[in-house]
């Protein structure tokens, strides 16, 4: 019986799947906050943190095994290394929640976590046509779709930063949360670097 050709369009997707349950996660945490679910909020994503890294150390395995990957194996690496960075990204933001001890959510957080889930549901959406290079024009659709949301996410976040030096009168609460907004912003930026390394990928094979 002949063994199934490992798919990397497949697990490119996967990977996608779980950086949108982490941001939807991460959304509720934010908007329904409670400390004494943080630490199962917190394990509930980092368990899909660990599953997305299984998944691309299986991926690097069949790269350096591969005769002829369906595109170059850098692009294959880097595309698997920028989804890790989102997956990271938001991991990285629960887990901080906790460092700095957060018991209290600022009202204004909404708007930025909503576009950060929306930017990784427009990855997500991006990688499943990935998997056809004849639906090219949906993939740009896509493309152009995270990079829009990078600039909604930019403009929050200098509004975040601008409400909360005019606002905020606690200086503790003034470093923890100026860290928190451009932790969300950096998992924003995350989305646009890996929809950017498959618009270099669709441009070298068109």
């Amino acid at each position: 019986m002949k063994k199934e050709k490992y798919n990397y369009f497949d697990e490119f997707i996967k990977l996608s799947e779980y950086i949108v349950k982490s941001a939807e996660v991460l959304k509720d945490v934010f908007k329904n906050f409670d400390v004494e679910k943080l630490e199962e909020k917190t394990k509930e994503v980092h368990k899909m943190e660990n599953e997305a890294d299984h998944i691309i150390h299986v991926m690097r395995n069949n790269l350096i095994k591969d005769f002829l990957p369906p595109i170059d194996r850098d692009d294959i690496a880097l595309i698997s290394h920028r989804l890790d960075d989102i997956e990271d990204s938001i991991d990285e933001i629960l887990i901080n929640l906790k460092i700095f001890n957060v018991t209290e959510i600022r009202e204004d957080v909404d708007e930025i976590t909503e576009i950060l889930l929306q930017a990784t549901d427009a990855v997500k959406d991006m990688f499943t046509n990935f998997k056809n290079f004849k639906k090219i024009d949906q993939i740009k659709e896509e493309i152009i779709d995270v990079n829009n949301l990078e600039e909604q996410g930019d403009r929050a976040y200098e509004k975040l930063m601008s409400n909360l030096y005019r606002t905020e009168t606690n200086p503790v609460n003034l470093v923890k949360w100026t860290k928190i907004y451009e932790w969300l912003e950096n998992a924003i930026d995350c989305c646009e670097q890996v929809s950017d390394s498959v618009e270099d990928v669709i441009v070298s094979n068109s």
